[in-house]
This record gives C-alpha cells, structure tokens and sequence, in this order.
C-alpha cells in the first residue's frame, strides 16, 4: 500500500517519543526524570474521582452530541464568564477529547494550502506539525533569553504577511514558563487590532499554574474588539491534574465551532460521557448538581 503523502508533512510526536524512551530506561530499572509530557505532581482532586466512579456505576455512559453535552456547555460559558470576563453562548463552545483535539480540530477545519501561522519559539512541539499536516505553513518567531523568552509586539507586527491565517499564543508557555500579563498582552492585542485577517488561537491551558502574584489575562479579555477572531482554548489538564481524562474545551467564533463540530463528528465524536456529566460540577465549572439532567 502507498501511504498518504500527508504522512511526510509532519512528523511524530517528540514528546510521546521521550515519554516512551523514560518509560524503557525505567524499565530497565534506571532512575530517570522525565521532562516530557507537562505532567502536574499532585494528583486529580478526591472528589473529581468520586464524581467520575459515580457517573459510572448509574450507566451515564451513553453517546452524546459529538462536541459535547449542553449541560457541560453551558457550565464552560459561566466558566469564561467568571473567570476571564469573556462571553460566551452554548452554541460557540466546542468540547473534545483533550484541548490537543481541541487545537487539531480548529487548525484542520480552517486551515488551506499556503495559509501561515505564526508561532513563537520555543513553542509546544505539537503545533507546528499540526499546522503542516493541515496544509498550512508554521512561521517560527524565536524568542531570546535576554527578554524572558516573551514576543514583542515589533516581532508580531514583523512576521505577519498577506497569507498569515492563525497567530498561536500559549500564556503561560509550554515549554518556556514564559507568561504576559495585561499591558504586555495589550502590546500584542493593539497589533493584532490592525489585520482583520490574522485570527488569534489563545491556548490557555495552563491558566491556574502562576506563581508570585502574577495575574492570568486571555486576548479576548484584553481587547473586545479581537473577540470574533479569537478561539480561546482551555481544558482540565493541568488546573485539575486530569492529563489522561482527555477533556478539552474551547470557546470562539460560531462558524469555527461548527467546522470544529463537523472534524469531531468523523473522527472520535464524543469526549467521554461519563466524565461529561460529572465535570461542571466536580471541577467547579459552577453550574451546580447536574443530577436534574
């Protein structure tokens, strides 16, 4: 069989690959330290587990829509709306199974031939490659040491073209550490104001994981003006220790969260249901008991 042509685009994941090299030398009873996967050191809160066990032994384990309950919908949108200012309605979220699904499916469904996207370096390995399987081209932006590894607004401004599609912003950065807050996330947002055409992925995973004082701001928070080309992109990771739950969720423009629907529906359909119906309660989304579902 002649393998697809898609396969030379974009090559596997470097971080499974260091994952499964730590899990060998351990094997082989080596003390090693694994600085792959962004992997929390406490573990998913007692009661998030409860709630999961419970959904499970009452039979909540039926399908549900492909990009996610309406339940968990509305709990994400209370989610934006309580803790980064941002509002959203049930029908411009989009659920998945992990927030990496989460950025694949918005890049699939948007994405064309000889589309740029822009990502600082260093970056999260996975972006670039998903951006080239989808057929776009990654334009890399490194970042220097001397400014904390943070982008400046003359960067951005500096590698924006005609073709530029999608800007990937990660605060705070994997691998980096690196974080902005208001009036460094300003610079960028008064930018990005100036080309309609450049939409912004804001990638917020690690949102709760600050430190000293520092104050989390997402784009669309920042700059109102930016919120119909923003996808703002979270899910229960890292906050909440659930690295193997595989829940990610993402609010944004309705005509991308549909495409985004659309991938889903053809490829693993629903995140886990059981954990679906236990989440925005056990992970204080905010909406309350869910049992009247």
């Amino acid at each position: 069989m002649k393998l697809s042509d898609a396969l030379a685009r974009f090559k596997p994941s470097p971080t499974i690959a260091m994952s499964a090299l730590a899990t060998q030398l351990r094997d082989q009873g080596r003390d090693v330290i694994s600085l792959s996967a962004g992997e929390p050191d406490f573990d998913t809160p007692d009661h998030i587990k409860a709630a999961a066990i419970k959904a499970i032994t009452e039979g909540k384990t039926k399908y549900t829509d492909p990009d996610g309950m309406a339940i968990l919908k509305r709990a994400i949108c209370e989610k934006f709306r309580r803790e980064n200012d941002i509002s959203y309605e049930p029908n411009q979220i989009s659920v998945g199974t992990g927030g990496k699904q989460i950025l694949f499916n918005a890049l699939i469904a948007t994405i064309n031939l000889g589309d740029e996207v822009i990502i600082p370096a260093p970056y999260w390995v996975s972006y670039p490659d998903m951006v080239a399987l989808a057929g776009g081209t990654p334009v890399i932006v490194p970042t220097t040491a001397e400014n904390e590894y943070r982008l400046t607004a003359d960067d951005l401004r500096a590698a924006i073209t005609p073709n530029t599609k999608w800007f990937i912003f990660n605060s705070p950065s994997n691998p980096t550490g690196a974080a902005y807050d208001w009036d460094q996330l300003k610079a960028f947002t008064d930018v990005l104001v100036e080309y309609p055409h450049v939409h912004v992925m804001s990638d917020d995973m690690y949102e709760h994981l600050v430190y000293d004082g520092f104050k989390f701001a997402s784009p669309a928070q920042v700059e109102p003006k930016l919120y119909d080309r923003t996808l703002t992109c979270n899910g229960v990771s890292k906050a909440f220790a659930m690295t193997g739950w595989r829940i990610g969720y993402a609010g944004g423009p309705k005509q991308i969260i549909d495409a985004m629907r659309k991938v889903q529906s053809q490829s693993t359909s629903n995140p886990s249901t059981n954990l679906q119906r236990k989440l925005c309660a056990a992970t204080e989304f905010g909406c309350g008991s869910i049992e009247r579902d």
